[in-house]
C-alpha cells in the first residue's frame, strides 16, 4: 500500500509541476495587471532602460523602437489589450506578447527576456 501511495504522489507531481512552471505569475515575479484597466489609461508613450520606446495610440495603432521581439525598428502597427485572453498575455504589440502591470494612474508594461520561468522582465514605464 505504501509503494502505490508514493507512486501517486510521484505521478501528481510529474503532472503538476510542468502545468505550472510556464506561469510566472503564479511565482510572483510577473506582476498581473490592473483589472479594471482600459485602452485610454494606457495610451501614452512608455521607454525602457535599453532605450526602446513604445507609444500606444488610444485609436489602437503604436509605434516603437528597438522593442525586444519587433523587428529592427521603427515599428508601426495595431496593438490590443484583452485581460481575458485564453493565452497568457495582456496585450498584443502586433504579433508581439506584452503584459502589464502598476494601475491605472501609473501602468507599466513588461515582455519576458528569454524563459519566463527565469523571471528576467524587460520594462517599459510612462515617460513623464
Amino acid at each position: 500500500m505504501d509503494r502505490d501511495r508514493a507512486l501517486a504522489a510521484a505521478l501528481v507531481g510529474i503532472l503538476l509541476v510542468p502545468a505550472t512552471a510556464g506561469c510566472s505569475r503564479l511565482f510572483g515575479c510577473a506582476p498581473s495587471p490592473p483589472e479594471d484597466i482600459t485602452v485610454s489609461d494606457l495610451a501614452g508613450a512608455y521607454a525602457g532602460d535599453d532605450g526602446a520606446s513604445i507609444e500606444l495610440r488610444e485609436d489602437g495603432q503604436f509605434s516603437a523602437n528597438d522593442v525586444p521581439g519587433l523587428k529592427g525598428g521603427p515599428n508601426e502597427g495595431t496593438w490590443s489589450l484583452d485581460l481575458a485572453s485564453k493565452t497568457s498575455e495582456d496585450m498584443r504589440l502586433g504579433e508581439v506578447q506584452m503584459w502589464i502591470s502598476g494601475d491605472r494612474d501609473e501602468p507599466w508594461l513588461y515582455r519576458f527576456d528569454g524563459d519566463p520561468d527565469n523571471c528576467d522582465l524587460v520594462e517599459f514605464h510612462r515617460d513623464r
